[in-house]
């Protein structure tokens, strides 16, 4: 069995889908192994989000950046157009819905009223499914002078304690407050570099924006949370200050959040790696990677089983727009356990396992012992996908029940830790790409390219050290190896 190459087609697994691998298993169907994303879904499938904001202050642009999608807000440029209670939803991110809301306007009540008695109909009395997770209000930046909140917007502000949603204000369009800096900027300072005078201008709208936005918001109430946001992709380069401020404004609603709805949140956005990480690990810590070592889940049941519900687990909290289950399929998975079967082996037992171990010795990451058998095998590149292949020693291995054993411990050490780190890559290389960022075969391969020349044979080595057979008991008796995963994850995961 062979990897694919960069024009090789990925088939979606259909009949053989993975959650049927859960019922191949030689314990009662009734005893299956469920995924933990599955049993949270199940609760509440989607992160319902209130968008309160006046047409043109960038909503829109806004909600697509955060959730990856290409999605227009109705429009309110003709009054009572929006219609607060209407659920909107795309097809290419299926894990949020949206409630749009007119901004508050002088004088006008009717707005207000209609949000307060949709978030009673959407408050704590409601189903989780069907409450409202978080609200985010919209304001653009004043730039030009004016008044930064509307009696309105005081008022809606004051809900938050009333109906406990976490509340977020959202200053929008930064950016022109920032062009308006630098228009004023005199020949002295622009006479200096060019990242001195980025500098200055970040200080002194950093300052004005301190000066003129938080002082009202904390004459309402100075527990209130508040992130900023550019107009994005248009300053000043289409990916760095944009990412910046949204990754800012998910983080913020991330802290007002638990449970269920924190989990909602960041499986998601599609703008922060470090969320998808954090939510990548705590949906494994709340069962399959507990006590891993001596997991008292796993016993009795095939090893197919148990990598399919944490295959599922870390792929459905990265929430990629996969609409061909490309992460999901035969081929993918084979690639995964083709990388990951490397750190099975004991250091001594790496060349009966592998026909080209001394090729293989850049991804195997092996110590001095193994060096020794193959002195000549100088440093390889491994060319894209490189055909490594399935051994028939990992082939018979892999269709065994699981024990308790340092072999196990290793190979589902290596592949949470191996799986996580590809889907760290595959997200950075997606975003700066065009909403809304559509999963390629293509895209798949260079992810796995770039961990295996980057980071596989060093996770793998710690894992080996870790592992070792001598203090494999060790391991078992302390059940803290989900420990190492967890470190050895956010040490290796890409900056």
């Amino acid at each position: 069995m062979s990897s694919l190459c960069l024009l090789d087609v990925y088939v979606p697994l259909n009949a053989q889908s993975l959650s049927s691998i859960f019922h191949n298993s030689t314990m009662a169907d009734s005893q299956i192994l469920r995924p933990t994303t599955e049993e949270i879904l199940e609760e509440c499938p989607r992160f319902r989000i209130l968008v309160v904001g006046r047409s043109g202050v960038g909503k829109s642009s806004l909600i697509n950046h955060v959730f990856g999608v290409d999605l227009a807000i109705v429009s309110h440029r003709i009054r009572g157009e929006c219609n607060i209670e209407q659920e909107i939803t795309s097809e290419q991110n299926p894990r949020f819905v949206l409630h749009d809301s007119m901004g508050f306007e002088p004088g006008q009540t009717q707005t207000y009223d209609t949000a307060k008695a949709f978030l009673v109909s959407r408050g704590e009395g409601a189903a989780p499914k069907d409450r409202v997770h978080a609200i985010w209000l919209c304001i653009q930046v004043p730039y030009a002078g004016g008044r930064v909140f509307e009696t309105g917007d005081e008022e809606f502000l004051k809900l938050a304690d009333e109906f406990k949603v976490p509340i977020i204000v959202v200053f929008t369009q930064f950016d022109k407050l920032m062009s308006a800096v630098e228009k004023n900027l005199t020949d002295k300072d622009l006479q200096k570099s060019e990242s001195k005078i980025d500098a200055l201008v970040n200080k002194r709208a950093d300052e004005e924006f301190k000066k003129t936005c938080l002082p009202p918001l904390r004459r309402i109430n100075r527990k209130l949370s508040y992130a900023r946001t550019s107009e994005l992709g248009k300053w000043p380069t289409p990916s760095e200050r944009a990412t910046a401020t949204v990754v800012e404004l998910v983080s913020t609603t991330q802290t007002l959040l638990e449970g269920t709805p924190w989990f909602l949140s960041a499986i998601s956005q599609r703008a922060s790696a470090r969320a998808k990480i954090d939510v990548s690990i705590r949906v494994g810590m709340k069962k399959y990677w507990r006590g891993l070592a001596s997991s008292t889940h796993f016993p009795g049941f095939k090893l197919e089983t148990c990598l399919a519900a944490i295959h599922v687990d870390i792929i459905a909290s990265w929430n990629f727009n996969d609409p061909d289950n490309l992460l999901n399929s035969e081929p993918f998975l084979t690639q995964m356990k083709e990388i990951s079967q490397l750190v099975i082996p004991d250091e001594l037992e790496v060349k009966s396992w592998f026909k080209n171990a001394e090729k293989l010795q850049p991804l195997i990451g092996v110590g001095a012992a193994v060096a020794t058998q193959f002195p000549a095998a100088a440093p390889v590149v491994i060319p894209v996908i490189a055909v490594i292949g399935l051994s028939a020693m990992f082939i018979a291995w892999f269709a065994s029940v699981y024990e308790r054993t340092a072999e196990v411990l290793r190979f589902f050490m290596g592949y949470i830790v191996d799986l996580t780190l590809v889907m760290d890559h595959l997200f950075l290389a997606l975003l700066p790409g065009q909403l809304p960022r559509r999963l390629t075969a293509v895209d798949i391969n260079l992810a796995l390219e770039n961990y295996k020349k980057l980071d596989v044979a060093a996770v793998h080595t710690k894992i080996r050290k870790y592992a070792k057979t001598s203090s494999f008991k060790k391991i078992y008796r302390s059940n803290n190896a989900e420990k190492e995963v967890k470190d050895l994850i956010k040490t290796h995961r890409a900056r």
